[in-house]
């Protein structure tokens, strides 16, 4: 519904990109849950004329690994690892960093790497974030840094301490950084 909406909306304009959020593929991730969840009879119109840019949830991440950028979520998708679209070399597909326009777009990995203060994503980002020149920053990851319901990132009780380092950790960074938008 929310698919055949989107189509109404845009008639036949371009559509420059689909940034995924995270939990593409329910339950583990699987190369079939990929498949019946954005490849078969969902996105195919739309796939073949737009690029399409993600980050990680916990679900895609049951059947892969950030560590290792292997199992399903990797097989499928094809990020900058070397700085080829914009942006500092992360060296990994797990977070990197791409120019559109004037507009730079972070993806961070909020489930399966080291989301501490001096790890490596956090090292790469404040690199990442002192060369931009961009008029616009983007950044996007899966777990959000604020959330009430069945996922309150006041206590965080299903997520080990993913929102709250999300939030502790990275968006003071992003925020001095003066990052226009995040994304979860």
């Amino acid at each position: 519904a929310v698919r055949d909406a989107y189509y109404q909306h845009v008639g036949n304009q371009h559509t420059d990109m689909m940034l995924l959020l995270g939990d593409n593929a329910y339950n583990i991730g699987t190369d079939a849950e990929y498949q019946r969840g954005i490849f078969e009879n969902m996105y195919e119109t739309m796939l073949k004329k737009t690029v399409v840019w993600s980050c990680p949830g916990n679900h895609d991440l049951l059947s892969a690994s950030s560590a290792t950028q292997s199992g399903p979520y990797y097989e499928i998708f094809s990020f900058p690892r070397m700085g080829e679209a914009g942006g500092a070399p992360s060296g990994t597909e797990a977070y990197y960093s791409f120019d559109y326009a004037n507009v730079h777009f972070i993806s961070l990995d909020s489930y399966g790497s080291d989301r501490s203060p001096n790890g490596a994503m956090m090292t790469w980002l404040q690199n990442d974030l002192a060369m931009l020149t961009a008029d616009w920053i983007v950044a996007f990851w899966h777990h959000p840094v604020y959330s009430q319901g069945s996922h309150n990132s006041d206590n965080d009780w299903d997520s080990q301490g993913r929102m709250q380092d999300m939030r502790e950790n990275f968006l003071p960074v992003l925020e001095a950084a003066g990052v226009d938008l995040v994304l979860s």
